[in-house]
């Protein structure tokens, strides 16, 4: 699946997002001094797809100013759109019409078709984003902006650098792309505070243009919304493996579920293994 993750806050979430998007600039920077400054990805939100660091801190800024909002409260949020392996090298599939293992087996055009793919995915996750406070809204009454990134390094708690396969900093192979996204706590006009880490299970009702609304941001269905909009948008078959419920039932689920669920899933394979040995066969 698509693993959303909403982040947990910090100190620096209370204040200017502007460490928070220079900060992304990292990748940019990188492929400038490697003298690839083609590869650069812009910041882009629902509106525009090409957005200055400087204007896209100032919208995330300047409507975190909004009425309301006390000093020790969260400005903004942010939230990364990671996928696997699979998931990637079916996009890639799409713009290269075959199966790559890196983005730089992409030329030019189907470079940008890739990067032109995730920000459309994107726009259509925080559209979920919206929809899922329950309070009728849709991407425009949000304020965001994301960028896309396409390395990933090994960090310290890594198993391969623990065992010693790999170093911290070294760039990990493979297809990585990933989006960051920073979202404005409030909503567009000032109407009301939009926190994605309050429990829609637990939160009171609010008022809304004098109508009563259910609060709160149920954080499962989220990442369900999203896995639904990515298999929907790029035709992508999902075993039951990928799942987010399956995985979901596997941690949470009793002795006999979990039995069962594995059983299903090696089911799934031996089908699909089967079936693709008849392929071959023709």
């Amino acid at each position: 699946m698509p693993v959303t993750i909403i982040h947990k806050t910090s100190a620096n979430n209370k204040g200017s997002s502007s460490k928070y998007g220079f900060y992304l600039n990292k990748e940019n920077n990188e492929y400038i001094k490697d003298g690839e400054p083609e590869k650069q990805n812009y910041f882009f939100n629902q509106r525009e797809d090409r957005i200055s660091t400087i204007k896209a801190i100032n919208l995330i800024d300047e409507n975190a100013k909004g009425k309301g909002l006390k000093k020790v409260q969260d400005k903004y949020f942010t939230v990364t759109l990671n996928f696997s392996h699979k998931e990637l090298q079916h996009i890639g599939k799409k713009v290269a019409g075959k199966e790559i293992q890196s983005i730089d087996e992409l030329n030019k055009e189907q470079y940008k078709e890739y990067n032109r793919l995730l920000r459309e995915y994107t726009k259509e996750a925080m559209g979920n984003y919206a929809q899922n406070f329950k309070k009728n809204l849709n991407e425009d009454d949000i304020v965001w902006h994301a960028k896309v990134e396409h390395k990933r390094r090994f960090k310290g708690f890594d198993e391969e650098v623990k065992k010693g396969i790999a170093k911290s900093g070294e760039l990990k192979s493979g297809l990585n792309s990933h989006v960051h996204i920073t979202v404005s706590r409030m909503h567009q006009d000032y109407r009301v505070s939009l926190s994605p880490l309050s429990n829609a299970r637990s939160s009171k009702n609010l008022v809304l243009n004098g109508k009563s609304i259910k609060g709160g941001f149920d954080r499962s269905n989220y990442k369900q919304m999203n896995e639904s909009t990515f298999d929907e948008k790029f035709n992508y078959e999902r075993g039951l493996d990928e799942k987010f419920e399956t995985l979901r039932e596997l941690k949470n689920g009793n002795y006999q579920e979990k039995e069962a669920l594995r059983q299903r899933i090696e089911l799934e394979k031996q089908q699909k293994e089967k079936q693709n040995n008849n392929q071959i066969s023709y």
